[in-house]
C-alpha cells in the first residue's frame, strides 16, 4: 500500500460540505469539516488528482504539523524541529503566512509568519550552514501556518498558485466573479447532472465569460488544473515526476475525448461588447472556443436562439455595491425576470445576489437559497423553476404598496399606531414653523429599535444595533415590518427610504463614508436651504435637534462676531450669517468645509465677510488665542475622535474642560459661549462652573420631536462672570 499523507485544503466561507464531496469522489479519505478548510488523507496519487480536479478549493497543502503550542518559544521550537529539510533544500526559496486566531501569544498574524520564517530558516543554517532565501513573490515553496487558539497546524502548500486562478482569465471585467464560486454556483444548480442528461446552458449576463467557461469544462469533464503551468509541489524533494505525468496524461486524454463528443449548446450573452471581447478572449485562452458561443444582446430586446427546450440558466447579475445604485438595479433584474419568463419556460435558473429585494423584483417563487460570500459581500444563491405557476408580479419600490397594510403583525400594527400618533402630534408645530425635516419616531417601541427622520419626500432610518441574543432573521423582519409601515404611514415608495445600522461610533466613524453615489437632496428648514446626502454618510449633513439652537443664534447674531467650531456642514454659521453676524467656520474636514461653502450659496449668502477653515480645531484655537475676540462661538464637539489629522486624540468627557477654556479665552467679556455635546453620561467639569457663568439650556434647544429621542444633544449657555 503507498504511503497515506495527510493534507488539508482551504476554501471560501460555506464551500466546505460541497469540498468534502468533491474530495471524496477524487479519492480522499479520513474527510472533516474545518472553518474555511477540510482535512483529508491520500497518497501522493490523490494529492496530484486534487491539486488538478478540485473545482472549488483555494489551496491544498500537506500537513507537516498538527499540535499544540503553549508560547512563542514553543511554537518556534515546534516549526523548528520539522524536518524541512526532507521537503527542501538551503537554495530554495520560500514565502510563509500564517492564519492566528484568539491566540494570546501570537496575536498578530504577520508576527506569526515572520517566528515561523525564523524557525525554518535557522533549521537550515543550523544543520547546514545555509539560509534559504525569501521570496514574497514568487517563492518556490510557500509554507502555511494556522494558529486557532493554542491549536498549530503547519502546512506546505503543493498547489503554488491558487487554485481558482485557473490560468484562463487574465482579463477581467468590472465585477468578475471568483472561478470556484462560479463552480460553486453551478454544483449548487445540479449542472453536472443536468448537462449529463443534454440540458443547454445560458448566461445573459455572461460578463468577461467566467460562468460559461466554469460550466463548459463541468460539462466536459475537463479538469480545471490543465491551464496551469505548474504546481507547487514540483518544487517538492518527494515529488513523483513519473506518477504526476501519468495522471496528467490520462486527464488530457479524457477531456479531447469528452470535447469531440460534447453536444449540448453553452451560450452566453451580455449587453456590453467591451464584456463579449474579454469574454471571447478568456474562452480561447481556455481552449473551447469551439464550445461556447457568445453573442452581443441586452436582455430588454431579447433576440432569438436555437436552445433547446430544457435548459440551465446561472447568472452573476450586478448588485448595488458593485454596479451602481439599489434603485436602478431592481429594473434590472425586473428585465432578467421578465426575460426569463418569456423566453425560457420551462428552464431552470440560479442567480446570486446580496439583497432580498433584488432577488424578489425577478418575480419567481425560489425552491431554494444558499449562502455565499463573493469577495467581502454576503450573498445568497438562489435556485428557480421558471413557470408560470411559480411567477409573480414583482413589488415596485417605486410606489406605493397600496396593500402594505394588509396582514401586518400585531407589533406592526402598534408601530403604524405609533407613526400616526406623532404625526398628528407634529402637525401644528410643522406648519407653524416652516419645518418639513423632523424625527418622525425615535425607538419609542421596544420591538422596533430604530429612529425614523423625515426630509420632505424622503426618509431616513437608523437602526440601532439588537442585542446578541435577538437572532438575525428576527431583526431582518422588523427591519422590512419598519421600512414597509412607514411608507405607508407616510405615503413615500420604499425606494426613498434610506436604511442604515448605527452602531456605537468609534473615533471619525461617525463621519466616514459608506457608500459613494454624491447624490445630494436640497431640502428646506424655517426658510433656509441646506444641502443632505441620505446614501452615503452614516449623518446626513443636517443635525435635526439642533433646529432650535440654530434659530436662537440667529436672533443673536446681528451686528455680532460668529464663530463655529467642529462646525461640520456648516448649517449654523448658515442661520448665523442669516441673522446679521460675520462668520468664522472651523472644521478639520475639508469635505465639510466644501459643503457648508455650498450651503451658503444656496441661501444666497456672499463668501465675501466669512471665513471658512479647515483646521484641527483645537490646534487652531491654541494658534489664535492673540487673535481676534468673537461675541458668538457654537461648540459642538464629537464624543470621540482619532483621526490622523488631529495631533492627538479627543475625548469630550477628559478634555472638554480644556477645550471650553480655550473657547472662552477668545469669547468678548460680554459674548456667549453655546456648548452641547451627545455623549449620554456625559458630567460637565465642576471648575467650569466655578469660573463661568453656567446655564444648562438643553429643553430650551430641543424641538417638540426630540423631546422623548433617545439620542439627542444637550446643551449649556457658558457666559464670562
Amino acid at each position: 500500500m503507498s504511503e497515506q499523507y495527510n493534507f488539508y485544503s482551504s476554501c471560501p466561507p460555506g464551500l466546505e460540505s460541497l469540498l468534502i464531496d468533491e474530495l471524496a469522489v477524487l479519492g480522499a479519505s479520513e474527510l472533516k469539516e474545518h472553518p474555511t478548510h477540510v482535512t483529508f488523507q491520500g497518497d501522493l496519487s490523490v494529492a496530484y488528482k486534487v491539486c488538478l480536479n478540485s473545482r472549488l478549493a483555494n489551496r491544498i497543502y500537506l500537513t507537516l504539523l498538527h499540535d499544540r503550542a503553549q508560547s512563542t518559544e514553543d511554537f518556534y521550537n515546534k516549526i523548528n524541529a520539522i524536518e524541512w529539510g526532507w521537503h527542501f533544500d538551503s537554495h530554495q526559496s520560500l514565502a510563509v503566512d500564517c492564519t492566528s486566531r484568539k491566540n494570546n501569544f501570537i496575536k498578530h498574524s504577520g508576527f506569526g509568519a515572520l517566528k515561523a520564517k525564523d524557525a525554518i530558516v535557522d533549521y537550515f543554517q543550523e544543520r547546514y550552514e545555509s539560509r534559504p532565501p525569501v521570496d514574497k513573490e514568487s517563492p518556490d515553496y510557500r509554507v502555511h501556518v494556522l494558529v486557532n487558539g493554542s491549536e498549530l497546524k503547519v502546512g506546505l502548500d503543493i498547489s503554488g498558485r491558487s487554485l481558482q486562478q485557473r490560468g484562463y482569465r487574465d482579463s477581467t471585467g468590472a465585477a468578475p466573479i471568483k472561478e470556484n464560486l462560479a463552480a460553486a454556483m453551478l454544483t449548487r444548480a445540479k449542472w453536472p447532472e443536468l448537462s449529463t442528461a443534454g440540458y443547454d446552458f445560458h448566461d445573459p449576463m455572461c460578463g468577461t465569460g467566467t460562468l460559461l467557461i466554469e460550466a463548459a469544462m463541468m460539462a466536459l469533464g475537463m479538469a480545471p488544473g490543465l491551464l496551469k503551468p505548474n504546481f507547487g509541489f514540483h518544487h517538492w524533494k518527494q515529488h513523483d515526476e513519473e506518477l504526476w505525468q501519468e495522471i496528467l496524461a490520462v486527464t488530457k486524454r479524457q477531456a479531447n475525448k469528452n470535447k469531440l463528443n460534447h453536444s449540448g449548446k453553452i451560450l452566453g450573452s451580455d449587453r456590453h461588447r467591451r464584456s463579449i471581447e474579454l469574454a471571447q478572449e478568456n474562452i480561447k485562452a481556455a481552449g473551447l472556443e469551439n464550445i461556447i458561443d457568445v453573442v452581443h444582446q441586452d436582455i430588454a430586446k431579447p433576440e432569438q436562439f436555437e436552445l433547446d427546450s430544457v435548459g440551465l440558466i446561472v447568472t452573476n447579475p450586478p448588485y448595488g455595491e458593485r454596479l451602481g445604485n439599489p434603485e436602478t438595479i431592481v429594473e434590472v433584474y425586473k428585465k432578467l425576470g421578465h426575460y426569463w419568463k418569456t423566453q425560457f419556460d420551462g428552464w431552470q435558473a440560479a442567480m446570486i445576489t446580496t439583497e432580498v429585494e433584488y432577488a424578489k423584483a425577478i418575480g419567481l417563487r425560489s425552491n431554494k437559497r444558499y449562502k455565499l460570500k463573493n469577495g467581502a459581500l454576503d450573498c445568497q444563491l438562489y435556485l428557480f423553476d421558471i413557470s408560470s405557476e411559480n411567477a409573480y408580479e414583482p413589488f415596485d419600490p417605486s410606489k406605493v404598496n397600496p396593500s402594505w397594510d394588509t396582514n401586518l403583525s400585531d407589533s406592526a400594527v402598534m408601530l403604524k399606531n405609533r407613526l400616526n400618533k406623532n404625526l398628528q402630534r407634529y402637525k401644528s408645530y410643522l406648519k407653524q414653523n416652516n419645518v418639513t425635516c423632523y424625527r418622525l419616531y425615535d425607538a419609542d417601541l421596544p420591538e422596533f429599535s430604530a429612529a425614523i427622520d423625515i426630509y420632505e419626500d424622503e426618509v431616513h432610518i437608523q437602526e440601532y444595533l439588537a442585542p446578541k441574543e435577538i437572532p438575525e432573521k428576527v431583526t431582518l423582519k422588523r427591519l422590512n415590518e419598519i421600512k414597509r409601515v412607514t411608507s405607508g404611514v407616510m405615503q413615500i415608495p420604499e425606494v426613498k427610504i434610506h436604511l442604515k445600522q448605527r452602531r456605537r461610533q468609534k473615533g471619525a466613524q461617525q463621519y466616514e463614508k459608506l457608500r459613494k453615489s454624491d447624490e445630494f437632496k436640497v431640502v428646506k428648514e424655517q426658510g433656509f436651504k441646506f444641502n443632505i446626502n441620505l446614501t452615503d454618510y452614516l449623518d446626513t449633513g443636517l443635525f435635526l435637534d439642533h433646529r432650535k439652537t440654530r434659530k436662537m443664534i440667529m436672533n443673536e447674531a446681528k451686528g455680532r462676531r460668529f464663530l463655529n467650531l467642529f462646525a461640520y456642514t456648516g448649517s449654523v454659521s448658515v442661520y448665523a450669517a442669516k441673522g446679521g453676524a460675520k462668520t468664522t467656520t472651523v472644521d478639520m474636514s475639508k469635505t465639510y468645509i466644501n459643503w457648508g461653502i455650498k450651503n451658503f450659496s444656496l441661501n444666497d449668502i456672499p463668501i465675501y465677510g466669512h471665513q471658512f477653515i479647515q483646521a484641527d480645531c483645537i490646534k487652531w484655537l491654541n494658534d489664535n488665542q492673540n487673535e481676534q475676540k468673537y461675541d458668538l462661538i457654537f461648540l459642538d464637539p464629537p464624543t470621540f475622535s482619532n483621526s490622523k489629522r488631529m495631533e492627538a486624540s479627543f475625548d469630550v468627557q477628559t478634555d472638554h474642560a480644556e477645550l471650553v477654556n480655550l473657547a472662552m479665552s477668545i469669547l468678548n467679556l460680554d459674548g456667549k459661549l453655546y456648548f452641547s455635546n451627545n455623549f449620554k453620561k456625559f458630567v460637565l467639569d465642576r471648575d467650569l462652573e466655578s469660573s463661568y457663568r453656567v446655564q444648562e439650556i438643553t429643553p430650551k434647544t430641543l424641538p417638540i420631536d426630540f423631546q422623548k429621542s433617545r439620542n439627542h444633544h444637550r446643551a449649556w449657555l457658558i457666559e464670562h462672570k
